[in-house]
């Protein structure tokens, strides 16, 4: 397998200029309930309030040289002179391919492995790191602050899973797919959100205590607590 035979030859014009956070999630193959169940890729960028899902992958490969040279590619391919901020690895069963991906992809791009099983805490709840990132995607997408494509196998996957015991599980299908595309979102959302990464900075309006020139009034309630001597500030 080929990257040219996975990635669609016009990946990179869905992307846009503005939204400046991308972040990489990557659910590897694994073995489960004795069928091989797909490599899962999502590539989702921020842009304002909303996470937009702009590659979403799903394929087979024994070879997991394919799957680092993919992300190797979607890194070092982002229009627009975009940059990664991260990629977060499901690495619970593949923790030996996380320290190679990590390795190969040094000075491109930050990778964290990422230990579904292990707990966490997030507002004050204990819970797995898998029912994290899931709440955390299935949360976003319900507040509409999740745009993806429309496509029926996508729709499928994450129809997969289901709510069980405070976390979520699948079912796997007859072609092995185990709700892997679900995962990778989750991750991917974990590669914008959480910790470490690439910082991202841009301007922001800056507002005035001077007085202002118009009848619209005073543009801070506080202005005349700093206004001593007509138009002179002090602080």
């Amino acid at each position: 397998m080929n990257v040219a035979d996975v990635l669609p030859a016009n990946w990179t014009s869905f992307f846009s200029p503005t939204g400046l956070r991308i972040g990489i999630g990557v659910d590897p193959a694994t073995t489960t309930k004795k069928k091989s169940n797909p490599t899962g890729i999502a590539v989702l960028q921020q842009d304002g309030v909303m996470i937009w899902a702009r590659l979403v992958l799903r394929f087979k490969t024994d070879d997991d040289r394919v799957t680092t040279a993919l992300i190797r590619a979607i890194a070092t391919g982002l229009p627009h002179g975009l940059k990664a901020r991260k990629v977060c690895i499901l690495a619970t069963n593949e923790r030996f391919y996380a320290g190679q991906l990590r390795r190969s992809l040094a000075g491109i791009v930050p990778v964290e492995a990422v230990i579904e099983s292990e707990a966490t805490q997030y507002l004050g709840e204990k819970m797995s790191i898998k029912a994290y990132l899931g709440n955390q995607f299935v949360n976003t997408l319900e507040d509409g602050y999740f745009g993806m494509p429309d496509e029926p196998w996508l729709k499928a996957d994450i129809r997969q899973v289901v709510r069980a015991a405070g976390t979520f599980d699948a079912e796997v299908d007859e072609n092995g797919n185990h709700a892997d595309a679900f995962c990778a979102l989750g991750a991917g959302l974990h590669a914008l959100r959480g910790r470490g990464g690439r910082a991202v900075a841009s301007a922001t309006p800056v507002g005035s205590l001077r007085k202002p020139t118009s009848n619209q009034g005073w543009k801070n309630p506080n202005f005349q607590k700093f206004q001593r001597g007509g138009s002179k500030i002090h602080v």
